[in-house]
């Protein structure tokens, strides 16, 4: 398939991001190199002084230059170049995501290659190249004409990183693949499986897995490099040892080293958050590698108004390439995510703001902890709407509960200064579960009805009497064990298991009659005064014994639980003028790995402003981020929490977390729990992404929240202390 040529000169106006260093003289800038921007790519001429368009028809992520043409990994899938005017498709024979749409009451299809995460060349062979999406890693020996999968070394999703380097003592062609929690694995091309390469790398601490890794490359004379997406890692194979040691490492708990390229004198360039750096790969040193660092910037002045993701210029008789700079310099376009950014919410269920007694309360709540947003529910947990609804489909659809005066509370709360945001559980929803006889519920595959989770406990075996005197029972019985020889008189009887229901009602995340019912919600609340939407069970259902049996319906070929919430987002995004965030697991932000629940934080961050992580201390493994002094667990985990989430997102989304306010009987807060512990949770924030946060208790009890030191900007003053009230404001 060719695509498109575009050959229109486009002069672009200089401009200098002021966060990034001055420029270097412009001799030490090529005359012509190439551009990867987030809508195409381009021919920089002139020094950056021009930007010439070759294709646009999606982002450019990474540029290969391979022989006499160029391999380019993009949003469309991987392209080839034999001169940099013709673009050959070579994605044919990998795997394709299916989205629904819907326009007009109609539903269409949109078929793409699955979003790719990385893209090699192996250095012996320029038609050899190696791919992967998050469920596995494919290798092409023909320049991309046809793929062979190599499947996953694990079962669960989330590769990041794929290499074509030597087998560790063998230096056979092999095939790596880094997964974000069970860490690096090799194969070799021609023979066998997947092996474990994690000897020597970090592990998360208090945890069973493997800092995720960021890239992989060969070295030279059989050398494997490879570093780390969140602490500041870079590590070399012994080959003969078959174990990684640390070639350069920083103290922070936090950082990256992306886009690795080993240069002709052996050194190692990287990009890192806010600069490019160059490994003495003898001395261990680092030292700013500024030249590279001024080619980006040159082609961020080129091209003001879009993100420059990645560049390729001539060096040294072979061609560099630098990936991932948005670390370098960020610019997100998207149009409503400055009004969400700097956001101090509370989370209050509708009956606290029905009253006017109780509303007072929690107006005086915030004023005293200086808190600028809320999060109210306008559908609640049992899909109930928190308002009189006007549109059809709502009266239709939706049962009313307690309803708020809308106009009222949103002209008096706005009066003060409040952002306002409507909370809508989307996809827990007994109402809409419950319509039509269960029109749009998750179906059961054992029943063929609607389904509902349940929990199992055992039950010791239990007897039945015959007709002959009463004899006493036998003893207790294991439920792992067999029974025990029964009294005379009695007969056993099969252990009867007790199934507790568990009290929530899934709709199908499939269905784009429920996608439609909860935007409708959306824009309604949004026209009458709410300055933002916040999705949350924007998941699909993950508990209960019987959750094999879980059907979907209304699921269209080719669609997964991904593609299914990127969908009804994508429909949301089109369909709503306002800023939209969405809830998720705190784990789903910490790895790259939508799992069970479908939330895949790199695939939803293309449509939503903001992501708002529950990264409850209370909902970790105890252990987890509690080395000594372990009362600093709290900080730990939102602090590095909030990061990863940014970057797993690649910064195109405001993380705005929600802190734990409450007390859950857990070891750690048995031990813990106090206004300190949510003092720590805010000062993480304010020491990493900054953004906003949201404190949640269910119960509206939020004495043990902080007084906010805030910054002319909205942000949280860095480096100042933030007060815990001496005094209960509630009872």
């Amino acid at each position: 398939m060719k695509l498109r040529l575009l050959t229109a000169a486009i002069v672009a106006a200089a401009f200098v991001l002021p966060t990034l260093a001055a420029p270097a003289p412009s001799t030490t800038i090529p005359q012509d190199f190439l551009a990867g921007y987030d809508a195409g790519l381009y021919r920089i001429e002139g020094r950056g002084e021009r930007a010439v368009p070759l294709w646009l028809d999606g982002e450019v992520r990474k540029i290969i230059k391979a022989g006499t043409g160029w391999y380019f990994l993009t949003s469309l899938g991987v392209l080839y170049s034999p001169d940099l005017g013709v673009f050959e498709d070579r994605s044919a024979g990998l795997p394709v995501k299916t989205y629904k749409r819907l326009e007009g009451g109609r539903k269409s299809f949109l078929t793409e290659t699955q979003d790719l995460k990385d893209l090699e060349l192996d250095r012996a062979d320029p038609l050899v190249i190696a791919t992967c999406t998050k469920d596995a890693a494919w290798v092409s020996r023909d320049g991309g004409k046809s793929w062979k999968s190599y499947g996953s070394p694990v079962d669960t999703t989330g590769l990041k990183a794929v290499s074509l380097a030597p087998f560790p003592g063998s230096g056979e062609s092999a095939l790596w693949a880094s997964h974000p929690i069970k860490g690096l694995f090799v194969r070799k091309l021609d023979s066998g499986g997947w092996t474990s390469a994690n000897a020597g790398l970090a592990m998360i601490l208090g945890t069973t897995s493997v800092e995720e890794i960021a890239d992989v490359v060969p070295g030279q004379n059989g050398a494997v490099w490879a570093s780390d997406s969140f602490v500041p890692r870079i590590y070399k194979m012994d080959a003969k040892a078959k174990t990684f040691t640390t070639s350069w490492a920083e103290s922070a708990d936090f950082g990256c080293a992306e886009s690795l390229d080993i240069l002709p004198d052996g050194s190692l360039r990287f990009v890192a958050d806010g600069y490019v750096a160059r490994l003495d790969t003898a001395s261990g040193k680092v030292e700013s590698d500024e030249r590279a660092a001024t080619i980006a910037r040159a082609a961020v002045r080129a091209k003001p108004d879009w993100q420059t993701l990645c560049i390729s210029w001539a060096e040294e008789g072979r061609q560099a390439s630098l990936s991932e700079l948005w670390l370098l310099s960020f610019k997100d376009r998207k149009p409503y995510r400055a009004q969400a950014e700097n956001r101090r919410a509370l989370y209050l269920m509708t009956g606290f703001v029905v009253h006017p007694e109780s509303r007072a309360k929690y107006d005086g709540v915030m004023d005293s902890r200086r808190l600028d947003a809320v999060v109210i529910d306008m559908k609640d947990d049992f899909g109930r709407l928190r308002f009189e609804p006007r549109d059809p489909l709502l009266r239709k659809v939706g049962k009313v509960s307690s309803p708020l005066d809308v106009e009222t509370f949103t002209r008096e709360w706005k009066s003060k200064g409040r952002y306002l945001i409507a909370r809508i559980p989307v996809f827990k929803d007994e109402v809409a579960y419950k319509y039509e006889g269960g029109k749009y519920a998750v179906r059961d595959s054992g029943t063929g009805g609607p389904w509902q989770g349940y929990n199992v406990t055992k039950k010791v075996a239990a007897t039945t009497t015959a007709p002959t005197p009463l004899v006493p029972k036998g003893p207790a019985v294991s439920e792992d064990g067999p029974l025990p020889p029964q009294p005379q008189g009695a007969q056993a009887a099969a252990p009867q298991d007790e199934r507790t229901p568990i009290p929530e009602y899934w709709v199908d995340p499939y269905c784009e009659e429920v996608w439609a019912y909860n935007v409708a919600i959306a824009n309604e609340i949004v026209a009458r005064g709410f300055d933002e939407v916040q999705f949350d069970y924007i998941r699909f259902p993950t508990d209960g014994a019987n959750i094999g049996q879980v059907s979907y319906r209304w699921k269209d070929a080719g669609m997964d639980k991904e593609s299914a919430l990127a969908s009804f987002l994508r429909f949301a995004r089109e369909n709503i003028a306002a800023p939209i965030s969405i809830d998720i697991y705190g784990a789903n932000g910490w790895y790259r790995s939508g799992v069970r629940t479908g939330q895949d934080v790199e695939l939803m961050a293309k449509y939503v402003d903001v992501i708002c992580p529950m990264l409850y201390p209370s909902h970790f493994e105890q252990g987890f981020l509690a080395q000594t002094p372990t009362e600093q667990r709290p900080y730990r985990i939102y602090r590095i929490g909030a990061l990863r989430n940014a970057y797993i997102a690649r910064k195109k989304v405001v993380v705005r977390p929600y802190v734990q306010a409450f007390f859950l009987n857990v070891s750690y807060d048995r031990a813990f729990y106090s206004p300190d512990y949510v003092k720590r949770e805010v000062a993480g924030i304010r020491d990493s992404t900054n953004l906003g946060l949201t404190f949640w208790n269910n119960s509206g009890r939020y004495d043990d929240i902080p007084v906010l030191d805030v910054g002319p900007d909205g942000r949280l003053a860095s480096g100042k202390p933030i007060t815990v009230p001496s005094q209960k404001i509630l009872d």
